[in-house]
């Protein structure tokens, strides 16, 4: 076999501390135990896909590939998962929607293309060579579970990255993160900045995938322009590692707030002594008045109940608690329907009846929420109380 030599340039050193920076970022966001739990490890999925599509990408240009002849083309299924990952991280970070086991179709094609690349996977490296070499006849000898879709592969790539694009933008324009719809919370706000930053960058990324596909068929390409995808999947890492190195909390919540809406707050009136002082005129009133047992109440509601203003009042919860409006009143709201769910008065009641009398208004944001402060579902977490107070009562009795 041909001895490779090393072949590191400016451009692949600067990708291989990218796809480090995307291994680190991926293991933060799996580990982070705060926040949207859900979400981070979608986008840690995401970007750990990127980083090891990078990688594959540095053994290629470098020519280490033929030390590792396994990893020839293993990026060919990640594609396939790139855009799912993200379209089920929207669905993830929206309090309307959740994720459900159909969404694990989203991978099927991902999975298909897995299998018929396995036996290419275990193909001797001296047949792969030959084969990249153009050797038809060594084509013939690789089995292909289903059908040898190399020769059309780079369209399916190109289709596939798209439609996931414009599924995503769908998906945020149709539940209100693209655009403002009317009144918003400092939630919606973040959610709008944060989803059309990622987005962008996706599309970045697919641009650059077409145009490499496209501009390969042409006489004048170079193989420079080979580093433009990797260079979009760069951006992609270095722009979410510059978010979290701005703001470290950044993993633990699951919109990011101050990393957006930090820089509104610059110029405002309120100081810090006043802005304690706020928080603890709202949580008093909070807690006393509990004004979240209100279906419909909304930032600028709560605001007018306080008599102050809405840029305040989201500053000091943003900025003193470190959570978005929705958060801060979605925990008394919790709180409220455990306290219903262990009484046994309220037993045979239905846990949409008690999500409602709580304050929330429909049953998914409700047992989204229930379930990140509790770790249980509502009925889980009813029954396990109502078992435990039985077990207490017969030992007493």
């Amino acid at each position: 076999m041909e001895t490779a030599n090393p072949s590191l340039d400016t451009w692949t050193s600067f990708f291989i501390l990218a796809a480090a920076h995307g291994y680190f970022l991926a293991i933060v966001l799996f580990s982070s135990k705060q926040g949207n739990r859900q979400a981070n490890r979608l986008l840690g999925a995401f970007l750990l896909a990127f980083a090891l599509t990078l990688s594959e990408y540095v053994l290629h240009w470098t020519k280490y590939l033929l030390y590792f002849s396994w990893a020839d083309t293993f990026y060919i299924p990640l594609i396939f998962v790139f855009g799912p990952l993200l379209y089920l991280y929207f669905k993830a970070l929206n309090p309307e929607d959740e994720i459900r086991r159909r969404d694990a179709l989203h991978f099927l094609p991902a999975l298909l293309m897995l299998i018929d690349r396995l036996p290419y996977y275990f193909t001797d490296p001296a047949l792969k060579a030959a084969f990249h070499a153009g050797d038809r006849e060594v084509a013939r000898q690789i089995h292909w579970p289903l059908l040898p879709l190399f020769s059309i592969q780079d369209y399916i790539f190109m289709a596939h990255l798209s439609a996931y694009a414009v599924l995503i933008f769908w998906y945020l324009r149709r539940n209100g993160f693209w655009r403002p719809a009317g009144e918003e919370d400092e939630q919606a706000v973040i959610r709008r900045n944060w989803s059309r930053t990622v987005l962008g960058l996706y599309a970045g990324f697919v641009l650059g995938n077409i145009s490499y596909y496209v501009l390969i068929r042409t006489s004048f390409f170079h193989v420079e322009w080979d580093y433009g995808i990797s260079l979009s999947m760069t951006v992609f890492i270095y722009v979410v590692g510059y978010l979290g190195y701005r703001q470290p909390s950044i993993f633990a919540g699951e919109l990011w707030p101050r990393a957006f809406l930090a820089p509104r707050y610059q110029n405002s009136t309120l100081t810090p002594s006043a802005s304690r002082s706020l928080l603890d005129r709202v949580l008093e009133y909070v807690e006393q008045e509990k004004p979240y047992l209100d279906n419909e109440l909304r930032l600028s509601g709560l605001a007018d109940q306080l008599g102050v203003s809405i840029h305040h009042l989201s500053q000091v919860v943003n900025e003193q608690l470190g959570k978005s409006f929705s958060d801060f009143i979605n925990e008394y709201r919790v709180e409220e329907a455990k306290r219903l769910l262990a009484n046994p008065r309220h037993k045979d009641r239905y846990v949409i009846a008690i999500a409602y009398e709580a304050g929330f208004n429909n049953k998914t944001s409700f047992n989204k929420a229930f379930k990140a402060n509790t770790g249980l579902s509502p009925s889980q977490y009813r029954k396990k109380k109502l078992e435990k107070m039985a077990a207490e009562s017969r030992s007493d009795g």
